[in-house]
């Protein structure tokens, strides 16, 4: 007896919220056809009033609809944290540096840059008292993982053992991102008004400082101890 009744109330409640959502689901369906009713009467004739429950319900959709797109427009930036904070630490993990922390005052400090120069977007350094990488772009399809490979793939005119740079190319942009010092980092990306992107990224405490290793010390990944700091050329530009 007892088993029967399991069978007949375990059905019950399903059987009762089905209901209710065909319900739901018939009124919601009358409504949006009572709208585009009201709303081709309206157009024919400006005198006809819509049920205040039926306009109600379409600003509710409205709302709703601009909560959908605000929630994936603040996802992006998220997205675009990771790729920037991810490719940093891939190039110092290749040279053994601790990783980077994102830090959401510095991309507010990169983010407040970068929109002052949406109107040009000049490779111009804000002279504040962070480090910063800065990037330039004619099409804005670049990935932040792109953005700091290009700045990573100075290590090629860098001299380690050394610590200098290649005369003729820059490799500052490279001693930045692997910085021992540097624990964090925030980026800002905009779209220049004259076409293109301009990114910055901001490092603190700041590197490339002159005379100074990026690796913390003068032994390299070799294991060579120089006794003598030598002259590092760090100005990226």
């Amino acid at each position: 007896m007892e088993l029967r009744k399991r069978k007949i109330r375990t059905p019950l409640p399903i059987f009762v919220a089905t209901t209710l959502f065909l319900l739901q689901l018939c009124a919601v369906t009358a409504q949006i056809n009572n709208g585009e009713s009201s709303t081709q009467h309206s157009v024919n004739s400006p005198s006809a009033k819509s049920p205040r429950f039926l306009s109600s319900s379409s600003s509710l959709l409205t709302r709703r609809g601009f909560t959908f797109r605000f929630r994936w427009r603040r996802r992006r930036p998220n997205r675009s944290r990771r790729e920037f904070l991810f490719a940093h630490n891939l190039v110092r993990a290749r040279v053994g540096e601790p990783p980077l922390e994102w830090d959401g005052r510095l991309a507010a400090y990169a983010r407040w840059w970068a929109n002052q120069r949406v109107g040009d977007c000049r490779l111009l350094h804000s002279n504040g008292p962070y480090g910063e990488n800065i990037f330039w772009a004619a099409e804005n399809n670049w990935r932040p993982g792109n953005i700091v490979k290009v700045w990573a793939d100075e290590n090629q005119f860098y001299d380690v053992k050394a610590n200098t740079c290649d005369s003729q190319h820059m490799c500052g942009h490279y001693t930045q991102i692997v910085w021992r010092d540097s624990t964090k980092v925030g980026c800002a990306r905009v779209d220049c008004s004259n076409g293109g992107i301009y990114v910055i990224c901001v490092y603190n405490p700041p590197g490339n400082y002159e005379g100074e290793n990026p690796f913390g010390s003068y032994q390299d990944q070799i294991g060579l101890l120089r006794e003598d700091p030598p002259a590092a050329i760090v100005d990226p530009f």
